[in-house]
């Protein structure tokens, strides 16, 4: 009968690979356990539970090898992958559990706008839902396959359904398959909208050009409007990320003006200042027509009620020029129409509607000859 083995020394257990998601699978190798014995069935565990992985015959020298021994539902961090074999001879090391990341290619964007997801350290082959969540509720999600590294690549587009405004959404990533992996969820900016002008100064006939952005993709604009008069001559949508480009040629409104766009129920305001430069004529007289009345008698009754009249505009064939009076005090100074006389044909805007010489003028502009 021949001498039996000594021990050499204590058992240690070597892993392949280190570290990984749940749901990694790997190799586990030991040496140093009881010569030719075995290693029952319940004697690998990771962290506190056994793999309940068949027998395993040792060698003449105490070692074996298992190749697909898997990490499964674990937290996150360092866990105890333990060996014990027949004699009660132990020997562990450690595996590392990793969180998967996700990354977006920018950190604000507008509706509309496709946003490219990266990822990594995700189980490899394993699907990743991720989801898009806006005030708490899914609004978009896609599905990923992880490649052989653990990497995955996807889009999202914005949807419309996100809704118009200044918010922040978050992106959602999760294994399908039951391993228990998910990442810490990023957040992107949605502005709200925005519109800006060339310039806040311009003079009348020159070009102010308008950049909206922020509002519902392929919506048309309902309104464009400066100094309260429409200027819209076309019906233009807005692209697919809810932005456009819109040119208006300064009319003859002096002073401080509104230039308004409505997009989508959304309507935005930006001050231009209006300057005309225009050198005026030597007039022939500074007499007034005889038949000339004072614009403030003319339209007392529409003055009088509430302030009904809002705007007067009048263009004088002769001169191609055009006048208006606005009642408001702070505009006394401004307005450069300051009588009126039977034959003039003039713009009123009115807040509401009311009777004038023999008709009704309805809400918003009125085309009126003057008797």
């Amino acid at each position: 009968m021949g001498a039996a083995h000594p021990q050499a020394q204590a058992p240690s257990v070597t892993l392949t690979p280190t570290s990984g998601p749940n749901g990694t699978i790997i190799t586990v190798s030991g040496e140093d356990f009881t010569y030719d014995g075995t290693v029952s069935a319940d004697g690998i565990a990771v962290g506190p539970y056994a793999v309940g992985y068949a027998s395993i015959e040792l060698t003449p020298v105490g070692s074996f090898v298992v190749n697909d021994i898997r990490v499964q539902s674990m937290g996150l961090g360092p866990k105890t992958v333990g060996v014990t074999d027949f004699k009660g001879l132990y020997g562990s090391a450690n595996f590392t559990v990793i969180q998967p990341t996700i990354t977006l290619n920018s950190l604000t964007a507008p509706i509309g706008e496709i946003v490219a997801i990266t990822g990594a350290g995700w189980l490899p082959f394993s699907a990743v839902a991720i989801t898009l969540r806006s005030n708490s509720m899914a609004v978009a999600t896609v599905t990923a396959i992880a490649d052989f590294t653990g990497v995955i690549v996807a889009e999202i587009k914005l949807p419309s359904r996100i809704g118009i405004g200044a918010k922040v959404v978050s992106f959602h990533a999760a294994d399908t398959g039951g391993f228990g992996n998910a990442a810490v969820a990023q957040e992107l900016e949605v502005p709200a909208p925005n519109v800006t002008l060339s310039t806040t100064e311009a003079e009348v006939g020159t070009i102010v050009t308008l950049t909206a952005t922020g509002f519902m993709p392929n919506t048309a604009v309902t309104v464009f409007t400066i100094g309260g008069v429409g200027i819209l001559e076309n019906v233009p949508v807005t692209d697919s990320t809810g932005s456009l480009t819109l040119a208006l040629t300064v009319p003859s409104l002096i002073g401080d003006q509104l230039v308004a766009v409505s997009i989508g129920g959304t309507t935005i305001s930006k001050a231009l200042l209006v300057s005309d430069t225009t050198v005026a004529a030597t007039p022939i007289s500074t007499t007034e027509p005889s038949d000339a009345t004072p614009v403030t008698e003319v339209f007392t009754d529409l003055i009088a009620n509430g302030n009904n009249l809002v705007r007067i505009f009048r263009f004088d064939n002769l001169d191609k020029e055009w006048d208006f009076f606005d009642p408001r005090p702070e505009f006394a100074l401004a307005n450069s129409l300051t009588t009126t006389k039977p034959g003039d044909i003039v713009w009123l805007n009115m807040a509401s509607p009311q009777e004038f010489q023999g008709q009704t003028l309805m809400a918003g502009w009125n085309l009126v000859a003057l008797t």
